[in-house]
């Protein structure tokens, strides 16, 4: 735990002065950080955001029949702003080994392997589509969705759940979730889908 200047990271005044050594490190990379940096983060930022409301209209409206060529054209919109924003996301991973309060080197790879986490299953999901395999298009999507929600949902939530656990280790928080949380997330995903398969009610295959 320690503190910023003036207390100014704090949206809560006076309220808390001591906060994680990570958070304050990212306040302060980005309070008057170089235009680069802060372009990539708004980038990274803008280009998941958007992706983050496309598949959910591809997951809850699959098809290669009727609706096929919009699936399709949406499908590929979504993977071009998922590349752009993952690149984003790499290049401010390049940087992490020289911030000792995310983890150094430990926080960079980090972070690449949530990256390729969520990609990997992404482009799984287009080459299985390619292949007109809509089967393992289908579970590939539902695995990417899920590190997508990891990623974001299940990142923040362990930040809360370890974060006052472990507040005497430096990094240790962050780390964990930087680590575990898309995977996490993709890991759930595909159970919750072998649990829907399973359900007579539930459509195994896109419509």
């Amino acid at each position: 735990m320690t503190a910023c200047a003036d207390n100014a990271c704090s949206l809560w005044g006076s309220t808390f002065e001591l906060h994680q050594t990570w958070g304050v490190a990212f306040y302060e990379r980005f309070v008057s950080a170089p235009l680069l940096r802060t372009n990539a983060l708004y980038l990274h930022l803008a280009c998941n955001s958007i992706v983050f409301v496309l598949m959910h209209i591809q997951l809850f409206r699959p098809g290669h029949n009727v609706s096929g060529g919009y699936h399709a054209w949406l499908g590929k919109v979504t993977m071009a702003f998922l590349t752009i924003g993952t690149v984003a996301a790499l290049y401010l991973a390049s940087e992490h080994d020289a911030v000792g309060p995310y983890g150094g080197i430990w926080a960079e790879w980090g972070f690449y392997s949530m990256s390729l986490c969520v990609y990997f299953a992404a482009a799984m999901g287009w080459r299985t589509a390619v292949k007109k395999d809509w089967e393992q298009h289908r579970i590939w999507m539902i695995r990417f969705v899920g590190a997508m929600y990891g990623a974001f949902w299940v990142f923040r939530v362990l930040l809360i759940v370890t974060g006052p656990l472990l507040r005497d280790w430096e990094s240790a928080s962050l780390l964990i979730s930087i680590w575990a949380s898309a995977p996490l997330g993709l890991i759930i995903a595909d159970t919750l889908r072998r649990s829907w398969d399973r359900s007579p009610n539930t459509l195994s295959q896109p419509s």
